[in-house]
């Protein structure tokens, strides 16, 4: 589908062995596929083959058998050995290969694979094609973050077919139901050409003149006769270089009104690995480095001049810091673990990040998740009036943040909860607006109705909280009687604390405190004039009651000592 004529693409790198692939395919799947026969032969090329069909150009390929019969494959192994092919891959029923085909495989002197039905051919099409693209070693480095992922997460908030081109005209990724697959991106996935009607038809268009301009998301129509839903293409480009394509197909039900801000996030992110593609680099390693080097920017645990200019990022920008945490899954919904949730959020707030900001950085730290925001270009600083952290578009990051509480609750089936935790002017200051945004977290756990907070609304609890803690760490600093009210209560099993206390919170309203404490007024007046009694004192007095309400929040709502800056990094 990709007819955008760019430089031609670094050839495949050689050193995919056949012991390379069977390892990846182990990775997708468990058990890890059958095979017999030499592991270290050099895959060049992946070729697709049916029953009876010529094998010219499998010499060094890897050939996928689609469509052989178990006793059809003998002769297939045959005819791939024949033709100087590295290994050939037939679809198995069982944990191993028959043994006619073992015959054969060690007769010719090729590998075989066994394809397990849990693995679709486009999809072990396009792994090995991937692969390819890649330097020998890049399979190891695990797939979390890369464009198989990105693929996934594009596909499951879009609601449609994704694919995901290199320069080279490659499928290097896809997602989504195949069931949902139109004949052209079958084609495509596959390797086959796409029909030429239809490429005259995006040249007509200028839909590769219009995707190679800038982040255009450009609609292309339904055309049933070539055997097309409708799809929305955007390109992935380096400054004026283009690296790619994503296609999102329409697949059984209307793709998401936010798709298109979306694919302008998918592309900021696949850019960067796509970028690889052409300098040979590994991808999966490039995301690992830049997630490491977020850390260290969010943290303050290295040098955040150096970091900006490695991320790209002006180190002069502010930047905005919103806070997500994953709270125990729903009722009635069987939790995944812990990690795989929040790398699946991860996934999901990157686009969304990189869709609202430009140079948007996601980072996992402490259990949760916070997305590093640089200011753009041109944006105002905040005035000295507003140095508390309040960026001056505090209401769109609001917004930003409960859309995407909103799909991250439906897309992993889990409560979550986001702080819009202020503005670092400096990226120096990141580490401590990232602090206030985990505090704030901490905070808002206790209110599990409010899906998204600010450190502006919270700032006064916050206040209150580090004042507590001081008090904490200060014996001295004490009310005694009021210290021993609560005392006498845990002695005695009387509530006479608990209930002057929430009379002070409550500014002595008698009705709304008795309500809440499920006691008759007159209950109440009788433990806050005893309590009076017992402790001396004036509630007349505003730095009596301000001394006690401290006191009492001290002594009833102890404070959790794991509290740390940052615990757990």
């Amino acid at each position: 589908m990709n007819d955008i004529p760019l430089e031609p693409a670094a050839p495949a790198r050689s050193g995919l062995t056949v012991d390379a692939v069977v390892r990846h395919f182990a990775d997708l799947l468990e058990p890890g596929p059958p095979h017999c026969g030499p592991g270290d032969g050099q895959i060049a090329d992946v070729v697709i083959a049916e029953p009876g069909e010529p094998l010219d150009g499998a010499a060094g390929a890897l050939v996928l058998a689609i469509g052989v019969r178990e006793t059809e494959a003998p002769a297939m192994v045959a005819a791939a050995g024949a033709a100087g092919a590295t290994a050939l891959a037939v679809r198995t029923h069982g944990e191993e290969l028959p043994d006619a085909v073992r015959a054969a495989a060690e007769h010719t002197g090729i590998a075989v694979l066994g394809i397990p039905r849990g693995l679709r051919w486009d999809r072990a099409e396009a792994e090995v094609r991937a692969a390819l693209a890649v330097p020998s070693g890049a399979l190891a480095a695990g797939r979390d973050g890369d464009l198989f992922s990105l693929a996934q997460t594009v596909a499951t908030l879009t609601h449609g077919v994704v694919s995901i081109e290199d320069g080279a005209h490659r499928v290097v990724a896809y997602a989504g139901s195949g069931d949902e697959a139109d004949e052209l991106r079958r084609r495509s996935i596959l390797g086959r050409s796409c029909p030429e009607p239809y490429l005259a038809l995006l040249r007509r268009l200028g839909v590769y003149q219009r995707v190679r301009e800038g982040d255009e998301v450009v609609p292309v129509g339904e055309q049933p006769e070539m055997g097309a839903r409708r799809r929305l293409a955007i390109g992935i480009n380096a400054g004026r270089r283009p690296l790619g394509i994503i296609w999102v197909q329409e697949g059984g039900r209307p793709l998401a009104a936010r798709t298109p801000e979306l694919l302008r996030g998918a592309a900021r992110i696949a850019a960067a690995q796509l970028a690889d593609h052409y300098f040979q680099g590994d991808a999966r390693a490039r995301l690992a480095s830049r997630e490491e080097l977020s850390h260290g920017l969010l943290t303050g645990r290295f040098d955040a001049a150096a970091l900006a200019a490695h991320l790209g990022i002006d180190p002069a920008a502010g930047a905005d810091v919103v806070a997500v945490d994953l709270r125990g899954p729903a009722d009635g919904v069987a939790p995944a673990p812990a990690d795989v949730r929040r790398a699946e959020a991860a996934g999901i707030t990157s686009v969304h990040a990189a869709a609202h900001r430009e140079n948007a950085l996601v980072v996992q730290a402490c259990g949760q998740i916070y997305a590093i925001l640089p200011s753009p270009a041109g944006a105002p600083r905040p005035r000295a009036a507003a140095d508390a952290g309040t960026p001056p578009d505090e209401a769109s990051l609001v917004r930003w943040a409960e859309e995407l509480v909103v799909t991250l609750r439906r897309m992993t089936g889990t409560p979550v909860q986001a702080v819009v935790a202020g503005r670092a002017e400096r990226l120096t200051d990141i580490p401590s607006v990232k602090l206030r945004g985990h505090r704030a977290l901490r905070l808002l756990a206790r209110t599990q109705a409010t899906t998204v907070g600010t450190h502006t609304r919270l700032a006064p609890a916050l206040l209150v909280g580090d004042t507590l803690e001081l008090l904490e760490r200060t014996p001295r600093l004490r009310f005694p009687a009021v210290a021993a009210l609560a005392a006498r209560d845990r002695d005695q099993g009387t509530d006479l604390a608990r209930s002057l206390m929430l009379y002070l919170d409550g500014f002595g309203d008698v009705t709304a405190v008795a309500g809440q404490l499920n006691v008759h007024p007159n209950t109440l007046r009788y433990r806050v004039r005893k309590a009076v009694a017992l402790t001396g004192l004036d509630l007349a007095d505003p730095e009596h009651r301000l001394a006690a309400t401290l006191q009492l929040r001290l002594e009833l709502n102890p404070r959790d000592a794991s509290d740390a800056a940052f615990p757990g990094v």
